[in-house]
């Protein structure tokens, strides 16, 4: 759908709902493999419980937060969830940025963020990045 709005193609609703759906099914698809991958990966670490488990707590909570505003976008489409401030933007504001956002667009994208956040923190902790830096910078230092 970016393709084609890029492109200047006329886009249709069917074909807006589809990529919203789209989205939602492979977004959702990569964040739990990803916390499952986080998961198999803690079975490994030691430590105390947060040390082990922690970064598979972080990545899920990341799940929940990302997901929030596709959730809404298919909901919205499938005319499940039609509250009248629903909306990403707020009616009759000329500017499609952070200037118009609605109550409900400002969550979602404060959550989405979170969300994103979370998912690289857990990674990143969970691949020790944290020790591997520290571990580098000592050993350019020496050198």
């Amino acid at each position: 759908m970016l393709i084609a709005g890029l492109l200047g193609v006329a886009t249709s609703e069917a074909s807006k709902q589809l990529a919203h759906s789209v989205s939602f099914g492979v977004t959702f698809v990569i964040l739990t493999n990803l916390t499952q991958m986080v998961y198999w990966k803690s079975l490994t670490r030691r430590g105390t419980y947060w040390n082990r488990h922690g970064p598979t707590i972080v990545a899920a909570t990341s799940i929940p937060f990302v997901m929030l505003d596709l959730t809404r976008h298919v909901l919205q489409d499938g005319e499940i969830w039609k509250p009248p401030s629903s909306s990403m933007y707020r009616e009759g504001c000329s500017h499609s940025d952070l200037r118009c956002l609605s109550a409900v667009g400002a969550v979602c994208l404060l959550s989405t963020y979170v969300g994103f956040a979370c998912l690289i923190i857990g990674v990143l902790w969970s691949a020790n990045m944290g020790v591997k830096l520290r571990d580098s910078w000592r050993r350019a230092r020496r050198a």
